[in-house]
């Protein structure tokens, strides 16, 4: 089945010969007469955590050069979306007593994660997922992850860096670059590779989706980056925790509450003697709060202690990150497969022609850009389907130059497309008003980057 058709019918209900009966409900009498038997899950996922301690051994080492390889077979051979359903999940959790040790007990990745096996070296958890979205990212752990319910968008990408970088240099200047997108479905399952060999981000497309990760837990902090990646090129640390830079963004912050004048004089000092990161670190947080995309460029101008480069591409990388949070809100309230197929390739994918070439390959049209439009239409109303739950309201008319700029019209073509559906004249007459919206849709969040390549 191709992944354009798995991606068509990802919400259907199996049929009643393929359906998998949720394992509480076949055990459910043996429950009831047995309180201290073991709930199927734990059961299932022990015997995978033993089966892949028995091939690795106890040794650290072992596990570490091993653990991808045979994490992905035996994931494969166990397949656990075969036999564990996200309802099977929630009756463990909310029945167990006991569980074994938690990975990320806070829930900070996922919503919620649950540790279902701990081994010496190696964990195995389910992370499910309801709206979030992974950022663009590496790993300091190796392993595998196998999809338990849901799809997922998954991309990779590769980061070339302008100049060597320092051992654990909290931030890096660079290029980032796509290297490809692929739906994954309920089943599939992929390595996990340590370091740069594997920079990917994943848009998880039903609600909920589930993944079973198996990854390595006794990995040494100070030996490896887990960088995390902002478009076009920038590398940082998520998890740094230089003490200085903490308290200068915690003292900024109280500022911005106390007196904002004195803030913004104390920011610029602040800025002209910062270093990439606490200038990103900066930027980011001033531009989010203010949501004036202006701010990135007015800001990134101010540290002078960075080549103009590197302010070129803080501009870019913090400008981005407002648009793109705009386009992960909308996930929230978008559901249906093929509109969050869409947003996921505007968030994931920079260049018009990628974009239309992976709908051609998902969904089979001859022509995308009629595809992405009729999505389009019913991301905003305009059909009798959908409500218009994003807040954009395209009229016929903008609906119409989005279609031209889809086809890589620029200013001048849309105008004389115009000019032959509506009348030289009229063009003429509102002329300011169709150049304002052209730019208008050029720079919106949902396309900026599919659009910076058309002319005005």
């Amino acid at each position: 089945m191709s992944h354009g058709h798995a991606l068509e019918h990802c919400c259907d209900t199996d049929s009643p010969d393929d359906a998998i009966t949720p394992i509480a409900q076949l055990t459910a009498p043996l429950i009831a007469d047995s309180a201290n038997s073991a709930h199927p899950v734990e059961t299932f996922f022990k015997r995978l955590g033993d089966a892949l301690a028995a091939e690795l051994g106890e040794d650290r080492e072992s596990v570490y050069t091993n653990l991808e390889r045979v994490a992905v077979k035996q994931l494969t051979t166990f397949n656990p979306s075969a036999h564990i359903t996200q309802n099977d999940l929630v009756d463990y959790v909310l029945g167990a007593n006991t569980l074994c040790k938690q990975a990320d007990l806070d829930g900070k990745f996922a919503e919620p994660p649950v540790s279902l096996y701990r081994g010496g070296h190696f964990d195995i958890s389910a992370l499910t997922w309801l709206d979030g979205t992974t950022s663009i990212h590496q790993h300091a752990f190796c392993g595998a992850f196998h999809v338990l319910a849901g799809s997922s968008i998954h991309s990779r990408y590769e980061f070339e860096a302008w100049q060597a970088p320092a051992h654990m240099q909290r931030a890096i200047a660079g290029r980032l670059r796509l290297l490809d997108i692929e739906v994954l479905n309920k089943g599939d399952t992929r390595a996990i590779r340590r370091g740069s060999s594997l920079i990917h981000s994943l848009f998880h497309m039903d609600r909920p989706s589930v993944t079973i990760v198996i990854r390595t837990i006794t990995d040494d902090t100070n030996s490896e980056v887990q960088y995390d990646y902002r478009w076009p090129g920038l590398a940082l640390d998520p998890f740094q925790r230089h003490a200085p830079t903490i308290r200068k963004l915690q003292f900024l912050r109280m500022l911005l509450l106390l007196d904002a004048d004195s803030a913004r004089a104390h920011l610029q000092r602040v800025l002209a003697s910062a270093d990439l990161f606490l200038a990103y670190m900066l930027i980011s947080e001033q531009v989010q709060l203010s949501a004036d995309p202006a701010q990135a460029r007015d800001l990134s101008a101010l540290c002078t202690a960075l080549p103009p480069k590197q302010r070129r591409l803080l501009h870019l990388s913090t400008h981005n990150d407002l648009l793109s949070r705009s386009i992960v809100k909308y996930r929230a309230k978008l559901h249906d497969p093929g509109h969050r197929f869409l947003l996921a390739l505007l968030l994931n994918v920079f260049d018009r022609q990628d974009l239309l070439r992976l709908v051609q390959r998902e969904f089979g049209f001859d022509d995308p850009v009629e595809l992405v439009m009729a999505w389009v239409a019913e991301m905003t109303g305009h059909t009798d389907r959908f409500e218009n739950v994003i807040g954009l309201d395209f009229n016929t008319t903008e609906l119409r130059m989005l279609t031209s700029m889809f086809r890589g019209a620029g200013l001048d073509v849309v105008l004389d497309q115009f000019s032959d559906r509506y009348g030289a004249t009229e063009v003429a007459r509102q002329r300011e008003q169709l150049q304002a919206l052209f730019r208008a849709l050029r720079s919106c969040a949902l396309f900026h980057h599919v659009f910076a390549d058309l002319v005005d």
